[in-house]
């Protein structure tokens, strides 16, 4: 059998995509989203719970952007004189050897007790923001909080692009040799979903998406949705999407910004809706 899971990541981050997550989850094409507990807009999961007990939560580690659930100074090397995390000075830090591993633990554990108490037996998954938690020495860290969770689930390293095509194992052929990276990156994140099996992790089949979604003119449009659903492979699948309403928070927090504003026109569509229940 085919399954999709489509989960929104980011709730939390700021009140316009909280409005489009929410807007999702109402019309029916969005019940699994990634929460980043950091960020106060996080709140509006608690009565969001309520209202759809079908509704999966995840915790969206983040040390990266933001303040940190911690004092900021039990986690002195995450945050700037401002107690707020480095965002694009993050991955810098982090390889000079500037942030402490013990520190990082400490936080991703309190965002993981944090998402816990906010929506109880709706905690399903952790992930991590901008998928950082694959840096060296970092990953061991992130399996132990994975682990020490006890949710035990986390966002698959098997990625499957192309799912526009009509030829979809092609395009992701082709893909693949596009850049001179990408193949060494899919080997890589091969092994690391192998270290997560060989800790009883589990997570999805494979991660679908359309090709340079976001990147480049027209990749998100209700034809290529319905094309992925159209090829999607048997087993577990995860599609993950950002939806948001573009505020002067998500200038300030995110890169990606009117891709999101783009992400959020296609779930509430009718004919998606109707393809995804088929």
């Amino acid at each position: 059998m085919r399954h999709l899971i489509i989960n929104a990541d980011g709730y939390g981050l700021t009140a316009g995509i909280n409005r489009a997550i929410e807007e999702c989850i109402e019309f029916g094409t969005v019940r699994s989203l990634s929460a980043n507990v950091n960020f106060k807009h996080a709140n509006g999961v608690v009565p969001l719970v309520r209202k759809h007990p079908e509704l999966s939560v995840g915790c969206h580690l983040n040390p990266v952007v933001g303040s940190p659930v911690m004092p900021p100074e039990k986690v002195p090397s995450l945050v700037n004189e401002n107690g707020e995390f480095f965002y694009k000075a993050f991955l810098r830090r982090y390889l000079s050897g500037q942030i402490r591993l013990a520190e990082l633990r400490a936080e991703m554990m309190a965002q993981v007790a944090k998402t816990r108490d906010m929506v109880g037996k709706a905690f399903s998954h952790i992930d991590f923001h901008m998928g950082l938690h694959r840096l060296p020495g970092l990953y061991s860290v992130f399996l132990d909080v994975a682990e020490k969770s006890g949710v035990g689930r986390i966002r698959t390293h098997r990625y499957l692009v192309g799912m526009e095509h009509r030829f979809p194992s092609l395009r992701h052929f082709l893909f693949m040799f596009e850049s001179v990276t990408r193949i060494p990156k899919f080997l890589c994140n091969l092994w690391l979903r192998k270290r997560a099996l060989d800790r009883r992790l589990v997570m999805p089949d494979r991660w679908v998406g359309v090709t340079h979604l976001g990147s480049r003119p027209d990749t998100i449009s209700v034809k290529n949705y319905l094309m992925m659903l159209r090829n999607l492979p048997h087993g577990f699948n995860e599609f993950v999407a950002h939806p948001g309403y573009v505020d002067d928070d998500l200038k300030q927090w995110a890169d990606y910004v009117d891709e999101r504003a783009l992400e959020r026109q296609v779930p509430p569509r009718r004919e998606f809706r109707d393809a995804l229940y088929s």
